[in-house]
Formats: structure tokens, sequence, C-alpha cells
């Protein structure tokens, strides 16, 4: 009888990883803000590419911004997360979460990397920027998603 609750508790972990990871591109991936002369501005950027903020830092950033395609992935992932636990089985579904949970993970170092932290003063202006808290929770995702895997992995040899 362990295992078989070894097997739906890992089935649980993987389903709430990809539940994180769906949540995880809504909340801001990278954020930055100004203030020159008393005027203050600020952006934040989720992962899929939504803008929000105020004053001259939202009119700057008008282009695609480079991670949405990551974001998309993210979101894909975690879908397919909770589709392997619910619908695969033995075997092949706790390599599937494992790889879910790792490749969530991927797309999240990916973007770490990729965000530079900026501090400083530019012509007269402050500026901070740097990653949202929303990619911690992409590789936190990740991490429960393949937890959830690895732990029906074990029950599944022990049996």
């Amino acid at each position: 009888m362990g295992a078989k609750n070894g097997i739906v508790n890992g089935n649980i972990l993987t389903i709430a990883g990809g539940m994180l990871s769906i949540l995880s591109v809504f909340l801001p991936w990278y954020s930055a803000s100004a203030s020159a002369a008393g005027v203050t501005s600020s952006i934040s950027v989720n992962g899929l590419g939504w803008k929000s903020g105020s004053g001259i830092l939202l009119m700057l950033v008008s282009g695609k911004v480079d991670w949405d395609f990551q974001g998309i992935g993210v979101l894909a992932l975690g879908i397919a997360c909770i589709a392997v636990a619910v619908f695969l089985r033995e075997k092949l579904q706790s390599l599937a979460m494992f790889a879910c949970g790792i490749l969530i993970i991927g797309g999240g170092v990916v973007n770490l990397q990729s965000i530079g932290k900026f501090s400083g003063e530019f012509l007269g202006a402050t500026m901070e920027s740097g990653v949202g808290y929303g990619l911690y929770v992409v590789v936190l995702a990740g991490a429960v998603a393949a937890s959830g895997g690895l732990l029906t992995w074990r029950n599944l040899t022990t049996k």
C-alpha cells in the first residue's frame, strides 16, 4: 500500500508543480524603475511578454520582449505536467513528469541568466532593473514537478 500512496503523492506533486508553472507566467519576470527630476517610471513584464507600469519606461519598451517564447513554453510544460500526471501510467509517467520538471527549470534558468541586473545613474537618472519573482516561481515549479516524477519512479521500482 505504501507504493500506491507514493505514486499518488508523486502525481499530486507534479500536478502542483504544473499549476505553479502556469501561475508563474502571469507573475513578473522582469522589472525596472527609474527616476529623474522627481519623476518616477516603472515597468514590469511577465512571462507572456505583457507589460504594465507607468511613465517613460513603459513607452520605451514598445517592441516584443525576448523571453515571451520561453513563457509560452513554461505555460505549455505546466499543462503537460498536469496531463501526464492524470493520463499516463507506470514508468513512462514518472519519466515524463521528471522531464517536464527539468524542462521547466531550464526555462527559468535560461531567463535568470539572460536578464541582467542594472543599478546606477545614467544621464542624471537613477535606474534599477532585474529579475522579477516570477522566474523564481518557475524554478520552484519545475523542482516540485521533477520531485513528483522522482517520487513516482522510486515507488514503482520498489514494488
